[in-house]
């Protein structure tokens, strides 16, 4: 009998100090599984801010490029020097091509952006007035250049290949555009 007891004591005893072994390892496995999910959800909280901040800036290029090729448009109803209309309707063309890539883009990235076709130019008034023309041409640079800034800004903020494909090769386009719109600028100040 005195056996019995014994080896009863025993096995309770085993039990008791594996139920406790368990229960340590468990409670291991639980903080270890919340420090993951934690992180995880830390993770999917940066790429949704992540993909917010590329898509208000995919916006933003979208509207500078908008406004670009209204201006440059302006500014082919209003300059009459062949050459420079030529320098402006490339730009135009330039950005046209921007905007499509813009779209490309935007679609894979389920992101809504205006279509360039939507722009619209209005017959100016001042349209044979240098200042005038000197003024809308100072308005087409400075959204080329802000565009640069914020091409620097989303290339800074991506981690996505899509991007960074379109940041390479629009950065130097828009490049391009805004010494076509200098080019302009000084042969305007120069004839003057």
């Amino acid at each position: 009998m005195k056996y019995l007891k014994t080896r009863r004591f025993t096995i309770v005893i085993l039990l008791v100090i594996t139920t406790i072994g368990l229960s340590f390892n468990s409670c291991d496995e639980l903080i270890k599984n919340k420090d993951k999910e934690k992180q995880e959800q830390e993770q999917k909280n940066k790429s949704i801010t992540n993909n917010k901040n590329e898509a208000k800036l995919l916006l933003m290029l979208s509207k500078d490029n908008h406004e670009v090729i209204k201006l440059s448009k302006t500014l082919q109803q209003i300059i009459t020097k062949d050459s420079i209309a030529d320098l402006v309707k490339t730009i135009e063309k330039t950005h046209i091509n921007i905007a499509k890539e813009f779209s490309e883009v935007a679609s894979d990235k389920l992101i809504s952006i205006p279509n360039y076709t939507e722009v619209t130019v209005q017959q100016t008034i001042d349209q044979d007035n240098l200042k005038y023309k000197i003024q809308t041409l100072k308005k087409l640079r400075a959204k080329i250049d802000n565009q640069l800034y914020l091409l620097e800004k989303l290339s800074k903020t991506t981690n996505s290949k899509d991007f960074q494909n379109i940041l390479s090769e629009t950065d130097s386009k828009i490049n391009k555009s805004l010494n076509k719109a200098d080019n302009i600028l000084n042969n305007l100040n120069t004839n003057s």
